[in-house]
């Protein structure tokens, strides 16, 4: 289904075939470019190489499922503005809550509202279509994101301490956030 709001086209791709070779590789290359910059999205051992990155986009790409992970595109005249990944819950027990990774935006794109847009997508979506009650998402402290998320309506509700290791030296806090629907 595609979805416009403020200028912006989403997509939710929710299965291997519905991700072609372009948009695989648009992926991979918005990918790199983010983590090589800094950003807090699965690789924190930089720089990162184009083949890590071309893998993982292929392992992500073939966990798409309509029961489970779902791919949330942004694009605009054809350009990948930014995407992120949401992974339902099958079991009773939990499939009331959802939960956010990989959130990222082209590094063309950032401070154009498009972080924010993808946002709002995803927490519609969820209560919308997918009747969810909560959003869950992890984050890396130490890269200013608290704010954002904040800013889009999410609640931080706890942290593991020195969670993450990326060096000697270099522990930070996972910071677990909540978005109430």
């Amino acid at each position: 289904m595609s979805v416009i709001r403020e200028g912006i086209g989403f997509e939710w791709l929710t299965g291997p075939s519905r991700v072609g070779p372009d948009l695989q590789d648009e992926l991979a290359v918005c990918w790199g470019e983010v983590a090589n910059a800094g950003g807090a999205v699965g690789f924190p051992f930089l720089p990162v190489e184009r083949e890590q990155v071309y893998r993982a986009v292929t392992e992500l790409v073939n966990s798409l499922d309509p029961r489970g992970a779902q791919l949330l595109v942004a694009h605009e005249g054809g350009s990948l503005l930014g995407w992120l990944l949401l992974t339902l819950n099958t079991n009773s027990v939990v499939a009331h809550w959802a939960r956010v990774t990989r959130v990222q935006t082209s590094l063309a794109a950032r401070a154009s509202g498009v972080g924010r847009a993808l946002m709002a997508e995803v927490a519609r979506a969820a209560r919308e279509d997918h009747r969810l009650e909560q959003l869950h998402l992890e984050l890396r402290a130490g890269q200013g994101l608290e704010g954002f998320y904040e800013s889009c309506g999410w609640k931080e509700i706890g942290r593991w301490p020195n969670a993450l290791r990326l060096g000697v030296g270099s522990d930070r806090d996972e910071v677990l956030m909540l978005l109430s629907l």
